[in-house]
């Protein structure tokens, strides 16, 4: 059995990439998500690749980069995220998922992006990177910050009128707890449901990319801003699901006092809602984690490991060899 790795024709073989991924990564409503998350990325069009049983012609692997504007060195440069890396059973040696990953290189190698970038969940997805000889730049990690208390009661003791009783009083404690008892002046904090226009560009010239939020057909979010003298400061990204909420984005001109407000209003339009428990994942030594701990979030788990690869010889590459600091969030290794 040989395998071969070549590139997607994504307006053609549209039909074998999504039969791939409807194989292997079955969370996903892969067919819904394709147009949106493949050709109609606002920062541009992704790349994918095919790995094909030579004798049968049969694609029994696909792997994707999807661009990427992020800030590099003070600029904003065009990057990409690895995803959608599937290999069918019986193909998964190391052989086939090395001859994808390399493919994921092409087009950092050919001077496209500056670097691109995979999230393996566990340690056994960071196997092809150890034969490449390439480690983790860093660390995504999960925290929790619980809005009510329902929920783990009923897991306890089961539903009925005690659990419902202590959980109305367990919501009291936990807002007593949570509740901030001063407010930053002049700040005005509004929820916004409009594009990302001017006002966003001006404050983020990589919010191109955050526009593709409003056009996601499997998520919906809400925004929340923060404002002075009406001049946009930071803004918060949100999404739901069911009784989780996950915080997708923060960014801005971000003081602990800005972060603190921003996220009191995350927290208070969710506690209209069913919501039990607010989601955050960041990496370490990110520069928000300060206000983690000051927004009675807890650590939970490791989501991810970060890893990067830069063209030998780069301005990029140079940079990583100065072990710069990192900063990513959700919408990072959204795909």
């Amino acid at each position: 059995m040989t395998v071969l790795v070549r590139s997607v024709n994504l307006n053609t073989e549209r039909d074998k990439l999504v039969g791939i991924l409807e194989r292997n990564l079955t969370d996903l409503a892969h067919s819904v998500r394709f147009s949106w998350l493949y050709q109609n990325n606002p920062v541009g069009t992704a790349w994918s690749w095919f790995a094909v049983e030579r004798e049968t012609r049969k694609m029994v692997g696909i792997a994707s980069v999807f661009p990427r504007a992020m800030w590099v060195g003070g600029e904003v440069k065009l990057c990409g995220q690895v995803g959608d890396f599937a290999i069918d059973g019986g193909y998964r040696s190391l052989g086939p998922a090395l001859m994808l990953q390399r493919a994921t290189f092409e087009p950092v190698d050919q001077g496209v992006l500056a670097f691109c970038y995979d999230c393996p969940p566990h340690d056994q997805g960071m196997s092809t990177f150890r034969r490449l000889g390439i480690g983790s730049i860093s660390q995504m990690q999960r925290y929790t910050r619980p809005l009510r208390v329902n929920r783990q009661i009923i897991k306890r003791i089961g539903q009925g009128r005690l659990s419902a009783s202590l959980g109305r009083l367990g919501n009291i404690l936990l807002d007593l707890w949570t509740y901030r008892r001063y407010r930053v002046r002049n700040l005005e904090l509004s929820p916004y449901a409009g594009g990302f226009g001017e006002e966003f560009s001006a404050l983020d010239q990589s919010v191109g990319g955050t526009e593709g939020y409003r056009q996601d057909p499997l998520r919906q979010y809400r925004v929340q801003t923060a404002r002075r003298n009406g001049e946009l400061l930071a803004f918060a990204i949100y999404s739901i699901s069911g009784q989780d909420a996950y915080l997708i984005d923060l960014f801005g001109k971000i003081s602990v006092e800005v972060g603190l407000e921003l996220l009191a209003a995350v927290v208070d339009d969710l506690k209209k809602g069913p919501v039990q428990s607010l989601h955050w994942l960041i990496n370490t030594g990110n520069c928000l984690s300060d206000l983690v701990r000051k927004t009675h979030f807890s650590y939970r788990s490791l989501a991810a490991r970060i890893v990067a690869y830069s063209r030998p010889g780069s301005l990029t590459r140079t940079l990583f060899d100065r072990d710069p600091k990192w900063f990513f969030n959700h919408a990072d290794i959204l795909a």
